[in-house]
């Protein structure tokens, strides 16, 4: 495994394992608290930024009169709305109902208050586009478009007008500011702190939250990739997993000779069991006989799996006819030997097994040979095993064994 790989899968410790929960629930509360944890440190920052203007006369001369204290004015009630909003999106967490005015209450000011003040020092010059970035892609990871819409479409339009106006010299980039960060010498020093402050306050979150999104969007693949690889209900693997292991290993027999045989076993009167007991109690019988394969089989040699309804499968590599009848027998006799329990009535459970070991790597002919001795097992009275070896000229040596 590389190291990339390894980041990815690493578990995240504390609030940004909690961050990335928020990425895939996306619950309207949660989703609300986090877009306020991840831009009011941002908004709190510039807040600092912003005293420098009223306490230095040399930094207020770069602001237009008056301008300092608006911006921080409307900064301040920004961070006291953010963080109530925060509040209420905390407390109410485990209440999974859609909260639209959140939403709406919690975004909307949060972004709008943001490109508000990087319009007023300017996009054109300086880093302030990174942090507008950055909040975009904390919203879109947060909440689905159509809760964005409002916000997304009064941004563009500001941005929009901004620039006609600028077109028709109504107004100039960066407003806020008496002249422009860059006027083609060296920039003034506090510009120079400002810059590199803004950009690292833009890039380090932004690298994090991409990074955490790529985690989350690994981990919903991997969780995917189990859902489609493992049956549910008895934590096998799927059907479409066996077949697949099968393919590799029908390849490996061909080329090695190596014994590769096929186990598979259909519970015995199972429509019966849940007309009688019910589907919980079905469900039971099947959870239990997944229990007894995996038991059974060797981890990471044999692959054990729900064919299909009531029907399991083995697959067991390096293993002859006879090695996998002497499986089948301890699966068939544990399985027995199980009492299972409804409304204090106790009834007892039986398994048809079908054997076929490969010859020449034929796998589709050895899964319908272990079929057809299925089928045999069952029509000799159930409760037995039919194993034989799956020649294709179809002229297997079968042997049967009975409980």
């Amino acid at each position: 495994m590389n190291l990339a790989r390894a980041l990815v899968e690493m578990p995240l410790p504390g609030w940004l394992g909690w961050l990335q929960g928020r990425v895939v629930d996306r619950r309207d509360t949660t989703s609300c608290a986090a877009f306020v944890l991840g831009v009011w440190p941002i908004l709190l920052l510039l807040w600092c930024l912003q005293w420098a203007p009223l306490l230095d006369d040399g930094v207020a001369a770069l602001v237009q009169p008056g301008g300092a204290e608006v911006a921080q004015l409307g900064l301040t009630v920004l961070l006291l709305w953010l963080a109530t909003m925060g509040w209420i999106g905390w407390h109410g967490r485990h209440d999974a109902r859609p909260r639209p005015w959140l939403v709406r209450l919690t975004v909307l000011p949060g972004m709008l208050g943001l490109l508000l003040l990087c319009l007023g020092h300017g996009l054109k010059d300086n880093p302030t586009p990174m942090l507008l970035l950055y909040a975009l892609v904390v919203s879109r990871a947060l909440f689905v478009p159509r809760a964005l819409a409002w916000t997304w479409g009064l941004s563009v339009a500001l941005i929009v007008l901004s620039e006609v106006l600028q077109q028709l010299g109504a107004l100039h980039d960066a407003p806020l500011l008496t002249q422009p960060m860059f006027v083609g010498s060296a920039l003034h020093p506090w510009w120079a702190l400002w810059v590199r402050l803004v950009f690292l306050t833009g890039l380090l979150p932004l690298s994090g939250v991409l990074f955490l999104l790529a985690a989350a969007l690994h981990r919903q693949s991997l969780a995917l990739e189990a859902l489609a690889r493992t049956d549910a209900l008895t934590g096998l693997a799927s059907r479409r997993e066996f077949m697949a292991q099968l393919e590799r290993e029908s390849r490996r027999q061909a080329r090695s000779g190596e014994p590769l045989s096929l186990v598979l076993f259909d519970v015995d009167h199972f429509k019966r069991i849940n007309d009688t007991w019910g589907h919980p109690a079905g469900d039971a019988v099947l959870s239990r006989l997944g229990i007894l394969l995996r038991q059974q089989t060797r981890e990471r040699i044999d692959t054990a799996a729900r064919y299909g309804g009531e029907e399991f499968v083995l697959l067991l590599p390096d293993t002859d006819l006879e090695g996998a009848q002497r499986v089948a027998d301890k699966i068939a006799a544990r399985l027995r030997e199980e009492a299972f329990e409804v409304r204090g009535e106790r009834f007892f459970v039986t398994q048809s097994v079908g054997i076929a070991q490969l010859v020449e790597g034929d796998a589709a002919w050895a899964l319908r040979v272990a079929d057809r001795n299925l089928y045999l097992a069952k029509e000799a009275g159930r409760n037995r095993i039919v194993g034989s070896l799956a020649f294709a000229e179809d002229v297997a040596i079968r042997s049967m064994s009975e409980p």
